[in-house]
């Protein structure tokens, strides 16, 4: 069982930026939703977007996501602020190429689930901090009901 979980993390994990809702979806074989929680200026040009990935009332990945949209292209910023698509389907729509530079994978001791840190740059300009808790219980029961 722990070896099934891990390779379930180990798939989420590796998911190019911009398809994490797309690879959910892939491991539980069933659709998947996107809401944008919140997403309320902070101070100045930055702000704080909270949202959740989840199949029914399972929240499967939850993450805060902070920018400074001085630095984010115009259409991109605009879209975002429509509070309707991922990061991801944005960036990909917009045609912008970016990384994902981690910072930080932690699994907690049940391992029911983990959480890791990056951020995605363009050019090697930081766009998007992001802070996500990724919950492998409700992968698994997702994946196996």
């Amino acid at each position: 069982m722990t070896t099934q979980i891990d390779q379930l993390a180990k798939a989420l994990l590796d998911a190019p930026v911009g398809y994490v809702e797309q690879t959910v979806s892939m491991i539980i074989k069933k659709p998947v939703y996107l809401k944008v929680v919140e997403q309320e200026p902070v101070s100045g040009t930055r702000y704080t977007r909270k949202i959740v990935i989840g199949h029914g009332q399972f929240p499967i990945l939850s993450a805060v996501v902070n920018f400074d949209s001085k630095n984010i292209p115009r259409t991109v910023l605009t879209d975002l602020l429509q509070k309707k698509e991922s990061i991801g389907s944005i960036l990909r729509k917009n045609n912008i190429i970016v990384q994902r530079r981690p910072a930080t994978i932690n699994f907690d001791r049940s391992r029911k689930k983990v959480t890791r840190e990056y951020e995605i740059l363009c050019n090697g300009l930081v766009l998007f901090q992001i802070s996500e808790e990724i919950r492998l219980d409700f992968l698994r029961s997702c994946k196996d009901s």
